[in-house]
């Protein structure tokens, strides 16, 4: 393995958090706080803890910045993976260098592997062989105290004279959400404690009633000893799945906790190898040091967000927060989310797609009388601890419901899985149904139902009537939905393709604005409502013909299967073009190159909140997703992503910060959508179904894995390797 894929993400001090997939356990840090957070069932970034982990020489204590204490090394460095996170210090005057590395066991595709509830933490020391920078280091040898462990306010920690582990104490809390009342959109909340009981299993050390330790005695140059230990919990069953609480998924597995402390022990090198083939597939590119970090940190944060437990039926039920919304499974956030889990973990979203269909509402209720025997899915499944319904406070009625179908559809395509569209296909038709007749007009493009996930835009973008961007995707969602309709056997599919065909023709013929496609066809606010208060609305809709970042979005995932909606690439590749230039700010594209300065909207503590100028880095994601396979390279933003992610983690711990320039969007799983970069970038499409693939690099030198043919257990990955050759794009797929 090259040197490059085996380095490390290096950065600045940053806070992190790095969680089991599904088993809400984790560690989260955050060293410009000078504190550790203990990852539980509650709200982000988790149980404010003290991690003690450093060294004593003679008279002085050095500690990592993770225990409040302000002495701490003079350099400090930090690092990342997707498997890892990496904390150091270094005292020139010994020439001490002491790095904590905390590690989980999680491998794409293997449920049983990656869910197990451990986290394991690493403390190394070792000597530099030489003088760091100017301060001068001799030979003669030094001696000290490595220590590791933790305290904190509600916190026990205990030895168990019977095993080599320590019994850790606490009380957790999981909110359960109510009713609102007449009078707060927010979402009110009840806190229900859960009394831990974990185990810390000693690896290496001695446990002093503090601390694990171990003396060291280092000349330049050597390697001292290593402290280790596993945490390792088993939890009651606590997510309530429509009704009932349910086990987690790692309880199939492991019957108590015991077991759970068994496998930490025995497992501890088959994890350490583990880390080094995952993070070695997905280091293994050439787009550049910021992608590299976007990937680690947008994984830590979706892993952050997961749940994954057994209902009664035996149906695996998995879902993701919405980070610090805490709603489950948001379609339009999971949508976002569609190239990671295309490229990199299907039968995760085929989950989603199996539960999502409970939650379908009545088209009536939008419709009235037209809407009868349609459906439509509104936003989420459910908050904080509880998977029963949607809490979100207004529908998102055709977004969500064409979501759902180019999910499905780019599944099918993707997995070459069909029984998700098979099953399904009744449900599917429903929505279709009810797309189609949000078009009152016949000209293919929603005017009813608009409402969207972009909900601290302008009005336009927000609520508009006859949006483009809800326009490309009722129109790729009918495409997509004729298809499987097809496939099951459904028959009279012919006003899904007149309803196609007309919102083709009246995107190009409308829609299209000399050198970008406007934000709505409708000019004006006369029947709209909005969202928020309920409020119709009446007079000119300001920025319905802006530059805006959205086109392209119902796009993205259709890209990666290869479907073509007949949209004009070329158009399409200047829409792009001219809205990225006029959008583009220090930290990515903001929605659309309006200024709204008529602010009209409420603010809602942890829903929304209005923004002048306001951007999403995930849109910004799926906008390059779509770019690259139209031959156009945006890859270079990620500089500006990862300079947002930086400024806003080296001040406290937020993980991916989704918006910039206003509202507060953190500790988000949506900047997962980066995974599908490597496969953009190659121009990577592939139907299952129909057995193709193809491939056209964005750029000459070019390397790329393929994540989705990854053998993750053998660490192996086919690469797509490009090169410019007499001034033309070549490229070579090697196993």
């Amino acid at each position: 393995m090259s040197q490059q894929v085996q380095e490390e993400c290096k950065l600045q001090l940053m806070g992190d958090a790095l969680t089991v997939l599904g088993s809400r356990l984790g560690i989260g840090w955050d060293p410009a706080g000078h504190q550790a957070y203990l990852v539980r069932h509650g709200n982000h970034p988790g149980l404010p803890i003290h991690l003690h982990a450093g060294i004593e020489i003679g008279d002085r204590t050095l500690s990592l910045p993770l225990c409040g204490d302000k002495q701490s090394f003079e350099f400090m460095d930090q690092e990342m993976t997707a498997t890892t996170m990496t904390l150091s210090g270094i005292d020139p005057t010994t020439g001490i260098h002491v790095k904590l590395t905390a590690r989980i066991p999680f491998r794409p595709r293997d449920e049983v592997f990656s869910t197990v509830p451990i986290v394991y933490l690493d403390l190394e020391v070792d000597r530099l062989p030489s003088s760091f920078r100017w301060t001068a280091q001799y030979d003669e040898i030094i001696e000290g105290k490595l220590f590791l462990g933790f305290s904190g306010e509600g916190f026990k920690f205990e030895s168990q004279s019977q095993s080599r582990s320590i019994e850790a104490t606490y009380d957790s809390v999981i909110l359960r959400p109510f009713e609102e009342d007449d009078h707060s959109k927010a979402i009110r909340s009840n806190e229900e404690t859960i009394a831990c009981k974990d185990q810390l299993a000693i690896l290496s050390g001695a446990w002093d009633g503090t601390n694990l330790t171990a003396p060291f005695s280092l000349r330049k140059g050597m390697e001292g000893t290593k402290l280790s230990l596993a945490w390792c919990t088993y939890d009651q069953p606590l997510l309530n799945v429509l009704g009932t609480r349910s086990p987690f998924k790692y309880t199939q597995s492991f019957a108590n906790l015991e077991q759970v402390v068994d496998w930490a022990i025995q497992h501890v090198e088959a994890v350490k190898e583990n880390s080094i083939k995952v993070d070695g597939i997905l280091s293994n590119h050439s787009l550049g040091d910021s992608t590299s970090k976007l990937l680690a940190q947008t994984l830590h944060a979706w892993l952050m967000n997961t749940w994954w437990v057994v209902r009664e039926n035996g149906q695996d039920w998995f879902t993701v927060w919405e980070g610090n919304c805490y709603f489950h499974s948001t379609v339009d956030v999971e949508y976002t989310q569609g190239p990671f889990y295309l490229a990199f973990w299907p039968e995760l979203l085929e989950l989603e797609l199996n539960e999502w269909p409970l939650f379908g509402k009545d088209g009536k209720r939008v419709l009235g009388e037209s809407g009868e025997g349609t459906l439509f899915l509104s936003h989420d499944m459910g908050v904080f601890g509880d998977s029963t319904k949607q809490y979100y406070h207004h529908e998102m009625e055709v977004e969500e419901s064409t979501n759902y179908i180019l999910l499905a559809y780019t599944h099918w395509r993707r997995a070459g899985r069909d029984a998700t569209i098979v099953q399904h296909s009744g449900f599917i038709r429903q929505l279709m149904d009810f797309i189609v007749r949000c078009d009152t007009t016949g000209n293919g493009i929603p005017d009813k139902g608009c409402a969207n996930t972009v909900d601290d835009a302008s009005p336009a973008i927000q609520y508009g009537s006859e949006q483009v961007y809800l326009g490309v995707k009722a129109l790729a969602a009918c495409q997509a939905g004729i298809q499987i309709l097809r496939y099951a056997g459904e028959l009279e599919l012919q006003a899904y393709e007149h309803f196609a065909l007309a919102a083709l023709t009246t995107i190009e013929e409308q829609g299209w604005l000399e050198d970008h496609y406007a934000v709505t066809l409708s000019r004006t606010m006369d029947g709209t409502v909005d969202p928020w208060t309920g409020e119709p609305q009446t007079g000119e809709l300001l920025g319905w013909d802006a530059y805006h970042i959205y086109t392209v979005n119902g796009l993205s995932l259709l890209d990666m299967v290869g479907h073509q909606t007949g949209l004009r690439d070329g158009r399409l590749r200047q829409d792009m073009e001219t809205a990225t230039a006029k959008t583009l700010g220090r930290y990515g594209c903001r929605h659309t190159s309006y200024i709204d300065m008529q602010d009209k909207s409420i603010f809602i503590p942890g829903l929304a909140s209005h923004s002048r100028k306001v951007g999403w880095v995930s849109m910004n994601m799926l906008r390059d997703i779509g770019a690259a396979y139209r031959g156009l390279d945006l890859f270079h933003l990620t500089e500006n992503y990862w300079s947002w992610q930086s400024t806003t983690n080296t001040q406290g711990i937020s993980m991916f910060f989704e918006t910039f320039y206003g509202n507060s969007l953190s500790f988000y799983p949506r900047g997962v959508a980066v995974f599908g970069y490597l496969d953009a970038a190659a121009g990577f499409a592939y139907d299952a179904v129909l057995g193709t693939k193809s491939f056209a690099p964005v750029r000459g030198s070019l390397q790329v894995p393929l994540l989705l043919f990854a053998d993750w257990e053998k660490g192996t990955v086919p690469k797509v390797i490009s090169s410019l050759k007499d001034g033309h794009i070549t490229y070579s797929v090697e196993s």
